[in-house]
């Protein structure tokens, strides 16, 4: 142990008396040190290592994962409904299950329809993703009221890839005419249909393709995250913070409102994509004004108030005493299905319907993955979007029944539905928040309420389509506008959430707008980028603090608090706490040395940079007047007796003062409590602090390692080469300062 130049013991006594004074009583037997060093307990506590080779690593490892493959296991595990099931109360649970299912069926077969539209597939398809998604996800998932189906956030995602595709379409099929003239072959539909209105029949050949196109990134995706559940990487949903994904929501949002106002309106407009496209549509729209068709208006107008009036002042307000919601939605549809076909809207004032609707399951088939190679990416961000988004559902409800989550079944759960989704013609699916919060309310208890919704939705699949021929595009759009009212009111939030945490609000509204600036995709991708750079940011800004001791009023218990917010916290002359706040890696480990210097206010290279700049002026006077003497020894630790010129300027510009014959700071105790882990570059700093401390009689102390960063500091040589200056504690470390000061004093006496 090096000794200590701390000139007076009582200066750390005076920072906590009471606990110090127990830790010099224990100094005197010299049993401190021995007893409170990181090395001596890590020596007399820790257990061998096992140096295990990589051979019989491997064999363990695939010798417990089979050994957990026993058919009860794996059946438990695979399919958690069956230990629901072991657990099922007919008479209890299933009448609530029931009207749940049949509640949220109800709400899946117009919100599929128009959600679906969204991606300018036909409608039928979101009938078929909902039927599939809810029932593969009740017997694969742990959420027991989630509610899977399509979803509009995935579905305008899915339109951009799609709109991607017609663009690759038309480029292909461009041929140069001899005097150069660019001539497309498919005609340009753009200028007077939109993509939404191609033929809404899955037997058409373009819309075939179309829907291979987005059947195609489903499946691949969707065998990724299979893959990534099986390698333990469900923890990728943790780079998307719930500010994110709720800002991202919100932007979607604007997305689909604009994308709906076409078909409020009853006008053609051609479908924007990239960035700005929402300015775009808006621009379009405005021009296309003159064009609005006034019975399509009138429909949407009254449409939108009377699902806004139930849902608002009916469901929402009665809900503690409805026990099923209205379905309005449904009912609307209905309605206006009956009016349309017997006015003859369609006929006679050209609004615009859905048309024919397939009657029966759509045959299994292997997209051709070929037509859909040139969006895997784009498809792999919407299936982690997806993901995301049902985890945080299901854990909200996991935590509400107090029953448990697995991430890694969720994950598996989530590409197992799309992998079936995708094979049925569909793209991808999530657990929607709307209907899971309508079926949690209705009292659904299991994942049996999902299967009632999907048999409910197969029944019309099977027998309804024909009846929704006259059903009008423009009541889909206003049920789509109407359920984007509750992400609409979140904007409202943004006041508060800058109150209660200004970095989270920063990345809700970047994201937001990114979203609505850009699109979708690289709204995300920005998102993720700058939450990840606040990450990195919180560990470069002030990665350390000065700290003191606070004594909470008995003998032993004495806390370790920042200067900033706690006046009560006592500091020493001679000692300083510097508290490491973040893990210290090569990203902020210049920053930590650079901190460790402003805080103890002692800059080593400034010091020896003063000290040439007196040794220089001591020399000249001498030269001219023989009169100024001063030693290297206390130029060194800044500890002359300065009679003149007590503060100079560094090169820089710094001041560098001098107390009399006191010297600011002797010794540094680095409490590394909170440093969750060290790399490198980490290590190399903390030595970099230490060796020039040393050069200007400074020592370095550290306390409170963590144990998962004891092996690296062991293979890197610091262990053996700076073990005598670990401690266990901050206490223990001032505790051998005590020790080593009295031994010395007791030393000189002699």
């Amino acid at each position: 142990m090096a000794e200590a130049a701390c000139n007076d013991p009582t200066d750390l006594e005076e920072t906590k008396p009471l606990t110090m004074m127990s830790l010099t009583e224990e100094a005197r037997d010299g049993s401190s040190t021995s007893k409170h060093g990181l090395v001596e307990f890590e020596n007399r506590f820790k257990d061998p290592e096992e140096k295990t080779p990589v051979s019989a690593t491997v064999r363990k490892f695939f010798k417990k994962k089979t050994s957990d493959c026993g058919v009860k296991s794996t059946l438990l595990g695979l399919f958690p409904i069956s230990s629901t099931l072991r657990k099922y109360d007919v008479k209890e649970d299933l009448p609530n299950d029931l009207i749940a299912g049949l509640t949220a069926g109800v709400m899946m077969i117009p919100q599929g329809m128009a959600f679906a539209a969204l991606s300018t597939l036909p409608p039928i398809v979101g009938l078929y993703i909902s039927f599939f998604a809810s029932a593969t996800y009740a017997l694969l998932g742990t959420g027991r009221q989630v509610s899977w189906g399509c979803i509009a956030v995935l579905s305008i995602m899915m339109g951009q890839i799609l709109d991607k595709y017609d663009a690759s379409v038309e480029d292909d099929n461009a041929v140069i005419c001899q005097n150069g003239t660019v001539v497309t072959a498919i005609t340009n539909t753009a200028a007077n249909d939109t993509a939404d209105d191609k033929s809404s029949d899955p037997s058409d050949p373009v819309t075939s393709r179309r829907m291979e196109v987005a059947s195609g990134v489903t499946l691949v995706a969707a065998l990724v995250v299979i893959l990534a559940s099986r390698l333990g990487l469900s923890r990728v949903a943790s780079l998307l913070s719930n500010s994110l994904i709720t800002g991202f929501t919100v932007g979607i949002a604007f997305h689909v409102g604009s994308s709906q106002l076409k078909e409020i309106l009853g006008v053609s407009v051609a479908r924007q994509s990239g960035i700005g496209a929402i300015v775009k549509t808006w621009i379009e729209i405005l021009k296309k004004l003159p064009d609005t068709n006034v019975a399509t208006l009138i429909t949407s107008a009254i449409c939108i108030l009377a699902i806004y009036l139930v849902k608002r002042f009916i469901n929402e307000k009665y809900k503690k005493r409805l026990r099923v919601p209205i379905p309005i939605d449904l009912v609307v549809a209905i309605i206006a299905t009956l009016v349309t076909e017997y006015a003859r809207l369609h006929k006679d004032y050209d609004v615009r319907v859905v048309k024919d609707v397939p009657v029966g399951l759509p045959a299994p088939k292997i997209p051709d993955l070929g037509l859909s190679s040139s969006y895997i990416g784009d498809g792999l961000i919407i299936a982690v979007v997806a993901y995301t988004q049902t985890l945080a559902l299901t854990k909200t409800f996991g935590l509400e029944h107090n029953y448990p989550v697995d991430p890694g079944q969720e994950m598996l759960a989530s590409g197992v539905v799309n992998v079936v989704c995708a094979i049925f013609s569909g793209y991808i699916a999530a657990g929607s928040v709307s209907r899971s919060m309508v079926q949690n309310g209705a009292g659904g208890r299991t994942q049996i309420a999902s299967l009632v919704a999907a048999i409910m939705v197969l029944m019309v699949i099977l027998f309804a389509g024909p009846y929704f021929y006259y059903l009008p595009k423009c009541v889909l759009s206003a049920i789509i506008m109407v359920s984007l009212r509750s992400m609409m009111l979140k904007l409202l939030t943004i006041p508060d959430m800058w109150r209660r945490s200004p970095l989270d609000c920063t990345v809700w509204v970047f994201t937001c707008a990114a979203v609505v600036i850009l699109n979708p995709d690289l709204g995300l991708l920005a998102s993720v980028v700058l939450s990840l750079l606040i990450v990195v940011l919180r560990t470069m800004v002030n990665p350390v603090t000065e700290a003191g001791q606070i004594d909470i009023g008995d003998s032993i218990s004495v806390e370790i608090r920042s200067l900033r917010g706690y006046s009560a916290a006592k500091t020493t002359r001679h000692a300083k706490i510097i508290k490491i706040k973040t893990p210290i890696f090569y990203v902020n480990s210049e920053a930590f040395v650079n901190g460790v210097y402003e805080k103890t206010g002692v800059n080593p290279l400034e010091i020896r940079k003063a000290k040439k700049k007196m040794e220089e002026k001591s020399a000249k006077e001498k030269s001219s007047q023989g009169s100024y003497k001063k030693t290297n020894d206390d130029l060194g630790a800044g500890n002359g007796n300065i009679e003149e010129d007590k503060s100079l300027k560094s090169s820089n510009g710094t001041k560098l003062e001098f107390s009399g014959h006191e010297a600011k700071c002797r010794v540094i105790v680095l409490d590394a409590a909170q440093m969750a882990f060290v790399d490198l570059m980490g290590v190399q700093a903390i030595q970099m602090v230490i060796k020039e401390m040393k050069t200007v009689g400074v020592e370095v102390l550290i306390s409170s390692l963590p144990e998962n960063v004891i092996p690296l500091l062991k293979s890197t040589g610091f262990w053996e080469k700076h073990g005598e200056i670990l401690f266990l504690s901050v206490d223990a470390a001032l505790a051998s300062l005590v020790a080593t000061e009295q031994q010395r004093q007791a030393e000189s006496v002699n």
